[in-house]
């Protein structure tokens, strides 16, 4: 389990929605004064070097875990945690590259995909997941490529049954504060979230309310 991570408020970058690449840094610096645990760099349209440089100026700013998504090559260079989706480089695969110490997420949508993961890892030798992102919870415009909405009671068994099996996990897709409540009731560590705070016109205050909705609930 990804026990030394707080995972409860996870964010997720997207440059479009936060008004430019140029802006994402100091969006996520707000964020995290209000209370983001996590950070996930996401930039699909950006090259590894123009991550790289974004993730060097998160790293010099913010002193919460970071993770990048889909970017093995720079995560391994930077010394910077991974995430990854179930069409993006195989999960042993990165694994492997990555030294112990780098935790790696994988996006998870149900249990054969839980399943999948877990005789993957035990075929090969390797550690799991230290976490899985499960989502669409919600109905969602972030990601083009989402499938269906799961829904909160799909999303509690997955995060249950991948708990059962030492794995970590947050719920993404069409959070806020204000399905928070519900979504914190349920199995997961954590909420994730992208335009809640990256379109948000105070991301600090946005992430509070966020973290007051988790801690409501979970406290």
């Amino acid at each position: 389990m990804a026990d030394e991570l707080d995972l409860s408020i996870y964010l997720v970058t997207d440059p479009e929605l936060g008004g430019g690449p140029d802006k994402v840094a100091d969006i996520v610096a707000e964020a995290v004064a209000g209370g983001v645990t996590v950070v996930q760099l996401r930039d699909k349209q950006a090259t590894d070097e123009q991550v790289a440089e974004r993730a060097r100026e998160l790293q010099a700013r913010i002193d919460v875990p970071l993770f990048i998504d889909d970017r093995l090559a720079v995560a391994k260079e930077l010394g910077i945690h991974l995430h990854i989706g179930q069409s993006d480089v195989p999960y042993v695969e990165a694994r492997r590259a990555l030294p112990p110490h780098l935790k790696i997420g994988l996006s998870a949508a149900s249990r054969e995909q839980v399943d999948a993961v877990v005789e993957q890892c035990a075929a090969a030798q390797v550690p799991l997941p230290n976490l899985i992102g499960i989502g669409p919870v919600f109905t969602t415009t972030t990601k083009k490529d989402a499938p269906q909405a799961c829904g909160v009671e799909h999303l509690d068994d997955i995060a249950r049954y991948a708990r059962s099996k030492g794995i970590a996990s947050v719920a993404i897709g069409g959070i806020n504060a204000q399905r928070a409540p519900e979504v914190a009731a349920t199995g997961v560590d954590g909420l994730c979230v992208v335009s809640d705070i990256m379109a948000a016109a105070d991301p600090r205050a946005a992430a509070a309310a966020l973290v007051q909705a988790w801690t409501e609930v979970r406290r």
